[in-house]
């Protein structure tokens, strides 16, 4: 049962529904009739229900954002008219063709994906949203996510101090990433007395 609806003056009766699923529904109308009318069973019609369109958005947050900083990446689902209602299933978030990581719907038609692992640079990133029995999959337009250097802070030890004459002296750098941003600092670095360079060092995978 669909629902129900009064006769009017012209012998109309009528109801409207959004309810119906996709596929092929066999409609029919029974009328129970009335003290001077026998009821009445009409033919059966087939109501198809197709798929709704869909459209994708995605943004990103933040944006700009730095190397190692936590990217919230969100996409919102939503049904093209007349079709209606929420989707539901799952969005795949790219950076060009490269596959980030997958986020569900929930009840707002809204997926989310956070990531650490973007490269400094620009990236083109876009949601993929694969369909249900009732949507239809669409694709968002790209956003630019910009992803910038870190910034970093470098102390410095020297041991032992005080030393002597002639003592070998062992200094020691440590750069770190200042946040939001995070990982470890890589490359080479130069110690300098004053204005004079004593020598250079690589940074190991502490950042030392």
């Amino acid at each position: 049962l669909l629902g129900s609806g009064t006769l009017d003056a012209s012998g109309q009766a009528s109801l409207t529904t959004s309810a119906l699923g996709t596929g092929v529904h066999a409609i029919t109308a029974v009328y129970g009739g009335d003290s001077d009318f026998t009821g009445s069973t009409a033919p059966v019609i087939s109501q198809a229900v197709d798929q709704a369109a869909t459209t994708t958005t995605v943004i990103a947050t933040p944006d700009p954002s730095v190397f190692g900083q936590a990217v919230t990446i969100g996409a919102t689902v939503a049904p093209v008219a007349p079709g209606a209602g929420v989707p539901t299933g799952t969005v795949d978030f790219f950076d060009g063709a490269t596959l980030l990581g997958s986020g569900t719907l929930d009840a707002a038609g809204q997926a989310f994906f956070t990531t650490t692992v973007l490269s400094t640079g620009a990236h083109s990133i876009t949601a993929v949203y694969s369909g249900d029995v009732d949507f239809t999959g669409s694709t968002s337009p790209l956003t630019n996510q910009v992803v910038n250097q870190a910034a970093t802070a470098t102390t410095v030890v020297a041991a032992p101090n005080p030393s002597l004459f002639g003592q070998s002296v062992t200094i020691t750098a440590t750069v770190a990433a200042l946040p939001p941003g995070a990982g470890t600092p890589t490359g080479p670095g130069d110690f300098f007395d004053g204005a004079t360079l004593l020598g250079s060092g690589t940074l190991d995978a502490s950042g030392q």
